[in-house]
């Protein structure tokens, strides 16, 4: 039964993963580089702060109307779209329940997903949980396999590609389509000139994008190396997904979980931060507490206004992001140094930001099905997880339709965040003996 409602990419990582246990792989589903002391620091001292408050035991305050408005406003100023309010903003817990939520609103409407390949699997698994048909797939030049004339589609594009590091080319959208533009705090793949977060990728997509018929989904868990802290911002202006948000928000958790909230605050004022001194138009330490906000901040003693505001917390991890990107670079020579004699070229698959490369190995097999068998197989024997195209949404038809690549049909995700490089692809050469 668990495999009836799984998607075909989760029943593949089952699979993947029977019988293997050891730490070592190529490809993490979280950030290896060290937390940040200033943002552990920071989440000690909210919590604390929250209580005495009485946020972290009161169903409602008169933070939480007031938190909309921060984040509001700080995402419009970050992002150039001033047309953003209070209402249009909805912390959640990451983009996976951001994806959950949006996946039954849409399939209550009749839509079908178009999603790209690759793709982490909460879209697939949340369309098999709501009934919700996967139509169609395309690939990173925004070729399209699979749809049918007149359904409603709801495009994906998730900028950039988790798996890829990548940006995607889209396919051709109806007027009725529903646009989701999924994106993760970015850190660039290019440690030069002390830019670590690369966001123009992003402001680039939401400019022109319809909010009205679409929806940003933005998580910043795995950059800030805390996953336990699933602190997510979903951003929309159409009227019925609002509806929608508002009713599953007082029908599962009436309060607004302060803390995801400030992490979300500090997550936004960052990159308010960052574009600001990017373009030289501030000092070094901007007011990041927005004007028309101040005045309905509810205590002067506000945690989120101090931490924003009177404290270093975003030079620290400004400093940290940095040393992140240097960290990435490094990792990044290690495996074009390795993995070229091996008959593996990283270079046409550098990621333009984030973490990933899709890699082909040099090893035959009998298309996915042998390619789940040969890397569970890896994992057993030789103690290295692999992460094979299989587990990355579709089926072997779309994967064939839209890829040259599946010969060899082993592609894995490496991520670059590796904290033993040289140890993994030592095991990995001895793999392909």
């Amino acid at each position: 039964m668990t495999h009836a409602r799984d998607a075909e990419c989760v029943v593949a990582y089952r699979r993947l993963r029977s019988g293997v246990s050891t730490p070592h792989q190529i490809g993490y589903g979280r950030n290896m580089y060290p937390a940040a002391p200033e943002l552990v620091a920071r989440v000690r001292s909210l919590i604390t702060v929250l209580f005495e408050q009485q946020r972290m035991t009161d169903y409602s305050t008169g933070f939480d109307g007031s938190d909309r408005h921060l984040i509001s406003a700080l995402t419009a100023r970050w992002l150039g779209r001033h047309d953003i309010g209070p209402g249009d903003v909805f912390v959640m817990s990451g983009s996976t329940e951001a994806i959950s939520v949006v996946t039954g609103y849409l399939a209550g409407r009749g839509y079908e997903y178009v999603l790209p390949l690759p793709c982490y699997y909460a879209f697939e698994q949340s369309a098999r949980r709501w009934h919700m048909p996967v139509g169609a797939h395309y690939n990173g030049a925004g070729e399209l396999h699979g749809g049918r004339p007149g359904a409603p589609r709801a495009v994906v594009d998730i900028v950039p590609n988790g798996v890829t590091g990548r940006r995607f080319r889209l396919p051709g959208r109806a007027d009725g389509d529903f646009h989701v533009l999924d994106s993760v705090f970015q850190v660039s793949a290019a440690a030069s000139g002390g830019v670590a977060v690369d966001d123009g990728h992003l402001r680039e997509a939401v400019r022109d994008l319809d909010l009205g018929r679409g929806c940003v989904m933005l998580t910043a868990s795995k950059d800030l190396s805390v996953p336990g802290l699933r602190a997510g911002l979903l951003i929309t202006r159409d009227p019925g997904l609002r509806r929608y948000l508002e009713a599953d928000r007082f029908e599962r958790c009436y309060a607004l979980s302060p803390l995801s909230t400030a992490v979300v605050a500090l997550y936004v004022a960052l990159m308010c931060a960052r574009s600001a001194r990017r373009g030289g138009t501030v000092a070094a330490r901007p007011r990041l507490l927005p004007p028309e906000v101040a005045p309905v901040r509810p205590d002067a003693d506000d945690p989120l206004a101090r931490m924003l505001w009177r404290s270093s917390a975003v030079d620290t991890l400004d400093r940290y992001l940095r040393g992140m990107a240097r960290h990435y670079a490094t990792v990044l020579a290690v495996y074009r140094e390795r993995l070229v004699p091996l008959g593996i070229d990283p270079a046409p698959r550098y990621p333009e930001t984030g973490y990933s490369l899709f890699l082909p190995l040099p090893v035959r097999v009998d298309g996915p099905e042998g390619a789940v068998r040969w890397c569970n197989r890896v994992g057993r024997e030789a103690g290295l997880k692999l992460n094979p195209a299989a587990i990355f949404g579709g089926s072997d038809e779309p994967w064939a339709a839209l890829y040259d690549c599946t010969r060899p049909w082993v592609r894995f995700n490496c991520s670059v965040a590796e904290p033993d490089a040289v140890g993994t692809v030592n095991i990995l050469e001895t793999a392909l003996r």
